[in-house]
């Protein structure tokens, strides 16, 4: 799941910048580096980075380790711009920056992985992994999309993910971040901060705090064999599904992406692969068997055109109101598997559309329409049959 700066559930002070009224006279990032400080969790703080867009409620800013910023008027205390573009952080930086916050004394480690930089307080042997399959996703991600006709771009910024060892340490930096998860959530991707955060569900002892071997393959195999082995693979990829789409264009940080093509793009490559020895995972249009369960349960009590109530609601409320949320996700991985292997050039066309949008852009359930019938026609009865019938011969 990622936690949408469009939702008024997760960030609502953005969610009023663009709903209550408010002008908005900001338009794309600002080339020139100011350092801006301000309020922040009943703290001052400074920042270096550039503004991305502003409103008479606030600015946005993003800082040169990219994490975002809505600073209400009242909160800013000062602001400074120079005549030097804005640069991102280096890996150098963004290195030494994480190590101020999660020092070594406190049991933090960094493990380098380009893009990637993992901080974290697991053994060694469970970091390894972890970053071999986020390398693994990032370089196989690219590609594929790449194969489909979508040109994606490196990441302007290192990409940090936090691997906490225990669930104890997991809720203490959720609540840093002020979010509040579903029970049972291991991992998350956050775009005000641009990271993953994730703790290790197994339990197992080959990847228990201070076991800082790197693991052979016989460890990483009895791993992938733990019960809940699956589940950090899937949480792992999902999440970072998330991280590397918004850091290489697939869709944009700042501009208003539907809930269902994240999360739908997510639960496509998130299915984990046991007979992969290696990292118990395989990029590739496998058919999830899970959601393809909860899709045939959801098929028994479905309302009529869900695919159409799915795109055009604004807002996304279907993915976060338990009682709905298992369904959609389920038809969001259903109809992006479709038209990935049935309607290519229509998804690709589709794709592009959303990823030329910019924090100006509308979104509203007329202009979902459009932009979703532009692609795939106005006949949603014999798209949803179709649907239907290509999803119900899958296995």
């Amino acid at each position: 799941m990622d936690f949408s700066l469009f939702s008024p559930r997760f960030f609502p002070r953005l969610f009023l910048l663009f709903v209550s009224g408010m002008l908005l006279f900001g338009t794309a990032a600002v080339p020139a580096t100011e350092t801006v400080r301000f309020r922040y969790l009943g703290q001052e703080r400074s920042e270096e980075g550039r503004q991305i867009f502003q409103a008479s409620g606030g600015t946005a800013f993003e800082s040169r380790s990219g994490q975002m910023f809505i600073i209400a008027p009242e909160e800013m205390i000062s602001r400074n711009k120079n005549d030097a573009p804005f640069t991102p952080f280096t890996k150098e930086e963004m290195s030494a920056s994480l190590l101020q916050e999660f020092p070594p004394e406190k049991g933090f480690h960094l493990l380098e992985n380009e893009p990637f930089i993992i901080v974290y307080t697991t053994s060694k042997a469970f970091a390894h992994w972890y970053s071999r399959l986020l390398k693994k996703l990032y370089s196989g991600y690219m590609q594929y999309w790449k194969n489909r006709g979508i040109e994606l771009h490196a990441p302007e910024f290192p990409l940090v993910a936090v691997v906490l060892s225990n669930e104890k340490r997991f809720q203490e930096y959720t609540r840093h971040d002020g979010i509040t998860l579903s029970k049972g959530q291991c991992a998350y991707y956050y775009k005000m901060t641009n990271r993953i955060a994730m703790y290790d569900m197994t339990g197992h002892q080959t990847f228990q705090e201070g076991n800082q071997k790197r693991g052979s393959s016989a460890d990483i195999s009895a791993f992938l064999k733990q019960p809940n082995a699956y589940l950090n693979i899937m949480s792992v990829i999902h999440e970072a599904v998330h991280q590397v789409g918004f850091n290489t264009g697939m869709h944009s940080r700042f501009a208003p992406t539907p809930v269902w093509f994240s999360e739908g793009l997510a639960v496509f490559h998130e299915v984990p692969d046991v007979k992969n020895k290696d990292v118990g995972w395989t990029l590739g249009p496998r058919v999830n068997e899970n959601r393809l369960e909860q899709l045939r349960a959801f098929w028994q009590r479905q309302p009529e055109q869900p695919i159409q109530k799915m795109i055009v609601v604004s807002g996304d409320p279907l993915f976060s109101r338990p009682q709905s949320a298992l369904d959609n996700y389920a038809l969001a991985w259903g109809l992006v598997y479709y038209l990935t292997k049935q309607r290519p050039k229509a998804w690709a066309e589709y794709i592009e559309i959303l990823r030329a949008k910019n924090p100006l852009s509308e979104d509203t359930d007329e202009t979902r329409l459009k932009d979703f019938e532009s692609c795939f026609g106005k006949d949603w009865d014999r798209l949803y049959r179709e649907f239907n019938n290509y999803m119900k011969r899958q296995k």
